[in-house]
């Protein structure tokens, strides 16, 4: 049953899960849900966590943007855009 709640609807928790059985009358855990998922083949993950850009931050991104549309190719040739993702050769991926 919740196999199939799961494939058309990915981002269902494994609390939502635990939920709906406990309403139909069936009492299960996280880990059971996990683990029945896991032999079925489906594998949980967890969201991503990404800044928050306030409205501050949005707005000066959309004037710079405005500001370079026009910009020749050649300009962006140096340029490296990370998308704000951490890239990190050595060390501490903790800190």
């Amino acid at each position: 049953m919740f196999t199939r709640t799961v494939s058309k609807n990915p981002r269902t928790t494994q609390g939502d899960l635990v939920n709906d059985l406990q309403r139909a009358g069936t009492k299960v855990t996280k880990a059971t849900i996990s683990n029945t998922l896991r032999r079925q083949g489906l594998k949980s993950c967890s969201a991503r966590r990404v800044p928050l850009l306030k409205p501050v931050h949005v707005q000066a991104r959309l004037k710079f943007a405005r500001e370079h549309l026009d910009d020749p190719e050649e300009d962006w040739e140096n340029v490296i855009s990370s998308d704000e993702i951490k890239i990190e050769l050595f060390g501490n991926q903790n800190v």
